[in-house]
């Protein structure tokens, strides 16, 4: 984070914040302290990345004569004549020195990328045959990657980001900023380009490894899933959990004879592990018949949302290959208790095999005398704490109280340590609440708890006031000794990094949209900001995401594919399903979640040929099942724990964020 960059060079940080005469005025007290700028800033300790990779480490400091190729990128980057500039980095080359040479042959080749010199990429891949274990090496192949992307090569720059990711010299920095625009480069690159990538990410990103395995899986073809088998492309210690959400995925949709094909590539490889004996059953079954109960309010005041869940029932029946072997019983809970009583009994004596519904909380909570525990329930309802109830009872929703502790667990698994929690006047208060404690629960401190003001939409005095009541005090006595001793008195002022280092935004899009100008008006405009599906309101693209390039977000695949350029094969077959029958209309959360919750049902029903008692235990399988809503496993007490994707906004879209 920001703030321990500062601190892990205090001095060299304060100049980046001086004015521009300032800092050559203080060179010459400051050049021992920028001995190590030459090579790319690392933050202090070590991040999840980094106990990944043991080669993952900080850089050691460059040597003092370096501090002139520092200086000319800075005047490059201020806008200065950049044909003088490499002239002078060239007579740091003729010099002979073969650490300010190597570094300056580098750096002459940023150049040539950044301006789009021609023969700038010739240029950087001979310097980087001639250098392959230089430090720079990882950053050389990033800056490529940025190069090819202008060039309109999305392929190509995702080949040399998974170059970068690989290399042993990968540091910290350099793997945030690749995590932080690749994701975006697969919606635009092929298939196999992208899987390739995704499947880098995970050998080196640990703490996010089963997120971005299940991203590979959902976007891989079988033509791709055997090419990585033939050429050894999938590290082996990634195989087995690979191929068995490959398959997982392949079985919801019906496929098994893909199934089948997936555990024999991996018996090839490990003949005895258990993810084999997995697949082996999930191929092995045959299909048979099943009928699936549904409760839902097709009348009354809620029959709207009962339409929408029907419809997402339907277009999951539609996408099976064995929709024949399913029948539908359906039944209207209304708005009327003795109604969905009536409705539950009747669809238990014809014998049903499981039932997706009630939505309402209320109904479901009226049936909880009434459930049988050999007749396992999939409610639609946010009420997660009726499921404890019954045995039978499972919850399967997407209410943004139940993605709190995701973006929770996001935010601290990529270094967040002190939040600001920041909600709206009118809101009600569960979300923040409950995002805090699930916070401070993992470790983290909430620095401040901000509400904003009913009576204006203008909050840039609030939030400036918030921003310097978090100036880094620790930072700011440390800099003041170090001035005192090697500085004159000066009448400046010193822009101190706040002290706190993300900002959870209990918001809905509108209102991030809005704010997210606001922070950077205060000079928050460099931490993360985080948040939920409330974000997906249809206005968080207001302003084309101009402040939101920090910014993360819990959402379903199908919501956010409203706004993303969405690859994913199985978002894609449900938006053609849904606009063969509907048309154009919004694929809504809730005609996904029972989407989902359909192909978890036949799943279980038909193609696994499971009794409802075997249905009641295997719902609760620890491997979960795959979901376009989010990857959900139902925990002991039967609530889904939802293992959503995380999006952020890059350009104007809304991208996966791994």
């Amino acid at each position: 984070m920001l703030w321990t960059r500062y601190r892990s060079n205090p001095p060299a940080a304060m100049a980046a914040m001086l004015p521009k005469v300032i800092i050559y005025a203080l060179l010459g007290a400051f050049s021992l302290f920028l001995l190590s700028a030459c090579q790319p800033k690392q933050p202090s300790g070590i991040s999840a990345v980094e106990k990944s990779r043991p080669g993952l480490r900080r850089m050691a400091p460059a040597p003092e004569s370096a501090v002139e190729i520092q200086l000319l990128m800075r005047r490059a980057g201020a806008g200065e004549d950049v044909n003088q500039i490499m002239r002078e980095l060239d007579q740091l080359i003729a010099r002979g020195d073969p650490l300010i040479r190597d570094e300056a042959l580098f750096r002459k080749a940023q150049l040539l990328l950044e301006n789009q010199q021609s023969g700038a990429a010739e240029v950087t891949r001979a310097v980087i045959e001639a250098h392959p274990q230089h430090a720079l090496v990882p950053y050389a192949y990033f800056w490529l990657a940025k190069w090819w992307i202008s060039q309109d090569e999305p392929g190509r720059a995702l080949e040399k980001m998974r170059q970068a990711l690989k290399h042993e010299r990968l540091t910290r920095e350099l793997a945030d900023d690749i995590f932080d625009v690749a994701p975006a480069i697969t919606q635009q690159a092929s298939e196999r380009e992208a899987v390739y990538w995704l499947l880098a990410a995970a050998e080196v990103d640990q703490a996010g490894r089963d997120s971005w395995l299940r991203l590979a899986a959902r976007r891989a073809s079988m033509e791709t899933i055997e090419q990585l088998h033939r050429d050894g492309t999938l590290p082996r210690d990634l195989i087995p959990d690979f191929d068995l959400h490959a398959g997982r995925s392949r079985l919801m949709t019906g496929d098994t004879e893909a199934v089948a094909r997936i555990a024999q590539l991996l018996a090839a490889s490990f003949p005895n592990h258990s993810n084999l004996r997995q697949l082996q059953a999930w191929a092995s079954g045959e299909i048979r018949a099943a009928t699936i109960g549904v409760l839902l309010p097709l009348s009354g005041p809620y029959a709207r949302y009962g339409q929408e869940a029907l419809r997402g029932i339907r277009i999951a029946l539609a996408g099976l290959e064995f929709d024949e072997y399913i029948t539908l019983r359906v039944e209207d809970t209304g708005s009327d208790s003795m109604a969905a009583i009536t409705a539950y009994k009747r669809l238990a004596d014809e014998s049903v095999n499981l039932i997706i519904g009630p939505l309402l909380a209320e109904t479901t909570e009226v049936l909880l005398p009434y459930l049988r525990s050999d007749l396992p329930v999939i409610s639609l309802t946010g009420r997660t704490d009726l499921a404890a109830a019954s045995p039978a009872l499972f919850i399967h929703t997407l209410s943004p109280l139940a993605q709190i502790y995701v973006m929770a667990q996001h935010a601290w698994q990529h270094g967040a340590t002190r939040m600001v929690v920041i909600s709206g006047a009118a809101d009600d208060q569960t979300e923040p609440e409950m995002f805090s404690r699930s916070f401070q629960a993992l470790g983290g401190e909430i620095s401040g708890f901000v509400q904003l003001e009913k009576s204006t939409m203008d909050h840039r005095s609030m939030l400036r006031k918030m921003r310097y009541e978090t100036d880094d005090e620790v930072l700011l006595a440390e800099l003041d000794e170090d001035l005192a001793v090697m500085l004159p008195k000066m009448d400046i002022e010193i822009r101190m990094p706040v002290g706190f280092d993300a900002v959870y935004l209990a918001l809905d899009g509108r209102q991030v949209s809005m704010l997210a100008g606001q922070l950077a008006y205060a000079g928050i405009n460099n931490v993360p900001l985080y948040g939920s599906s409330r974000w997906q309101d249809g206005h968080l693209l207001d302003d084309r995401g101009r402040y939101l390039s920090k910014a993360r977000f819990a959402a379903s695949n199908t919501s956010s594919a409203q706004n993303a350029n969405q690859e994913d094969p199985d978002v894609r077959a449900f938006q053609f399903k849904y606009r063969q029958v509907w048309g154009d209309g919004k694929i809504s959360d809730l005609m996904s979640l029972a989407f989902d919750t359909m192909r978890i049902a036949t799943v279980m029903t038909s193609r696994l040929g499971l009794s409802r008692h075997e249905i009641v235990r295997a719902l609760r399988t620890p491997e979960g099942f795959p979901a376009l809503t989010g990857h959900v496993r139902f925990d002991e007490s039967g609530v889904g724990q939802k293992q959503l994707d995380v999006f952020g906004i890059k350009n104007g879209e809304i991208v996966p964020a791994g």
